[in-house]
């Protein structure tokens, strides 16, 4: 069989090609990657991680809220265990009340390439109304049990909407990291 190739380059200067054989057969290589790898790689990727503190029960581990134009997409959650078995409840408000706590600065998760984005994140915040949970996760306690990843998948906010995880449980401990993406559009 004699093969030809097409070749050509995208966007970002890669080579691209595809193959063919005579026959009109196209040979294809994919890389498959979540929409998490793909946003980091273009430094849209962050990751939100609260304190590990004594905070009250009811009170908000972890408050994200976005305020880009962008949509605000999430991948899942990981739960650090505290010092008793702690209920957290997740849930997306919209509440107009200005948010207080300690300010939480995300880390974008690519180390080279960093894209700002509009957002407010804040560690024990005690001023927005709850929002209405979507899921309770319960975490035992001890960090022999080691840490719990919750899928987010489906969790979008829009402009000026939240993400609140509440720790219903009062512990002297107890942390949650979140990994989301900034999108133009949904597809």
């Amino acid at each position: 069989m004699t093969y030809f190739v097409v070749k050509g380059v995208n966007k970002s200067g890669n080579e691209t090609q595809i193959m063919a054989t005579q026959d009109g057969e196209l040979e294809v290589r994919a890389i498959v990657e979540t929409e998490l790898e793909h946003a980091s790689a273009n430094g849209r990727a962050y990751a939100w991680r609260s304190s590990n503190s004594d905070i009250d029960a009811g009170d908000t581990r972890l408050f994200i809220k976005n305020t880009s134009d962008k949509f605000l997409i999430f991948s899942y959650a990981i739960f650090n265990p505290a010092n008793v078995q702690c209920d957290y409840d997740i849930g997306i408000g919209n509440e107009t009340t200005t948010a207080t706590g300690t300010v939480i600065t995300a880390t974008n998760i690519n180390g080279l390439v960093k894209v700002s984005e509009s957002y407010e994140a804040y560690d024990d915040e005690t001023a927005v109304a709850d929002a209405t949970p979507i899921l309770t996760v319960t975490v035992p306690t001890g960090t022999a049990t080691g840490s719990y990843r919750i899928e987010l998948d489906g969790l979008i906010l829009g402009k000026n909407q939240y993400l609140q995880i509440n720790q219903e449980t009062e512990a002297t401990s107890g942390r949650v990291t979140v990994f989301g993406h900034f999108e133009e559009e949904l597809i």
